[in-house]
């Protein structure tokens, strides 16, 4: 997680592309932990709206997922902290998916475009399905 400035959105580099590899199976292993129901799910992308440092080896990403099972998108937030020592994660806080009558709603793949339109600037406002926080932050 190389970055120039603290601020201003990722610019595309490899480590960023890495970062955002990684979480494909990061993310649904960290939920698995408390939600048995993700040890049969994956994330096949990332595709980040907003990717931003957010101080020293902090970063937010907010965006969409796809689901590997269904290839259906689904909201995601994570906000991260890299410990500079074992470039590894110290800390994580990952929101994903929206709550829905039948529990995560996942959206079709098709509605892309008009998914990240409709989610911009409103994280804060999504009634997140899974919300799960990893390690400690420093």
């Amino acid at each position: 997680m190389i970055q120039t400035a603290v601020g201003p959105p990722f610019e595309e580099t490899e480590d960023c592309r890495r970062l955002l590899s990684a979480f494909n199976y990061f993310i649904p292993e960290v939920l698995a932990e408390i939600h048995p129901e993700w040890k049969s799910d994956a994330l096949d992308d990332l595709i980040p709206l907003v990717a931003k440092r957010t101080g020293d080896r902090e970063a937010v990403l907010f965006g969409l997922s796809w689901l590997i099972r269904d290839q259906t998108v689904v909201p995601t937030y994570v906000q991260l902290q890299i410990d500079p020592d074992l470039d590894r994660v110290n800390w994580l806080e990952c929101r994903i998916g929206e709550r829905g009558p039948q529990g995560m709603l996942r959206r079709p793949g098709n509605s892309f475009d008009r998914q990240l339109y409709r989610l911009q600037g409103r994280e804060d406002l999504i009634d997140w399905a899974y919300q799960v926080t990893f390690g400690e932050k420093k």
